[in-house]
């Protein structure tokens, strides 16, 4: 009798185990289903912009320009040597920066972050990375688009270390924090550059939400150990009432 109920018990136990685990790797699949269809939603969005007429920044309200993600834009201006290296940036398996350089549009008050592409690093932290900035007139063409969001976040003037007398290496890209460092306004996004490198720059931009498959690719990982758990628990208990018949 006292053995019978022990694996009443265990059979018991084994199922609350069973659907708990079944339930949570269930979220989790969902879960990542739900990112696929947001990276999808972003990706269509980033897609739909790029074909859209493209925005000229010598003439839009520059606290506007934070809604454009995505567009293609322009700008008639001058680089200013003054540069930001984001840090932590991996190419290829490679440590190295994506490298911002100030940018004055013509008749504007406020200046624009270019990203010029990545830039390997110096295997020596305190080596500044070396690379050329026109000095003419330039007229820019490229993508608008929000930085990076990772990166180590400390309070104040701990988020820049200045490595030279033009530039800044950073964590983030925090404009607030920057547009008080530089003294200067800065406009709430960057502009990339398109794909043609030079100076020892690369640009193999990436689009926002093409990444896709592998949340879906993680939903299915999910899904399939949630059914290997179902079955695994119903052998179990199969066998469990047949030697207990026995």
């Amino acid at each position: 009798m006292h053995a019978l109920d022990g694996r009443k018990v265990a059979s018991f136990g084994l199922l609350v185990g069973a659907l708990v685990l079944c339930s949570l790797f269930t979220v989790l699949g969902l879960w990542q289903l739900d990112r696929a269809g947001q990276k999808r939603t972003s990706f269509e969005e980033f897609e739909s912009r790029g074909v859209a007429a493209k925005i000229d920044l010598n003439h839009i309200n520059a606290a506007d320009s934070a809604n454009l993600s995505g567009y293609r834009a322009t700008v008639n201006g001058q680089y200013r040597d003054t540069n930001i290296i984001l840090d932590n940036q991996i190419h290829q398996g490679r440590a190295g920066y994506l490298v911002y350089t100030v940018f004055e549009p013509d008749g504007g008050d406020q200046r624009i972050l270019v990203n010029r592409g990545w830039l390997r690093a110096d295997s020596e932290r305190s080596h500044s990375p070396e690379f050329n900035t026109p000095a003419s007139s330039q007229r820019l063409e490229g993508r608008l688009k929000q930085p990076p969001q990772t990166g180590l976040r400390f309070e104040g003037s701990d988020l820049i270390e200045r490595m030279a007398d033009n530039m800044w290496r950073v964590q983030v890209i925090d404009f607030a924090v920057l547009a008080a460092e530089l003294d200067v306004e800065l406009f709430p996004i960057t502009l990339l550059l398109g794909d043609d490198g030079g100076d020892g720059f690369v640009r193999e931009w990436t689009p926002p939400g093409s990444d896709e498959a592998r949340h879906l690719g993680y939903a299915f990982q999910w899904f399939a150990m949630a059914m290997t758990v179902v079955v695994v628990a119903a052998i179990l208990m199969l066998r469990s009432g047949k030697a207990g018949d026995s």
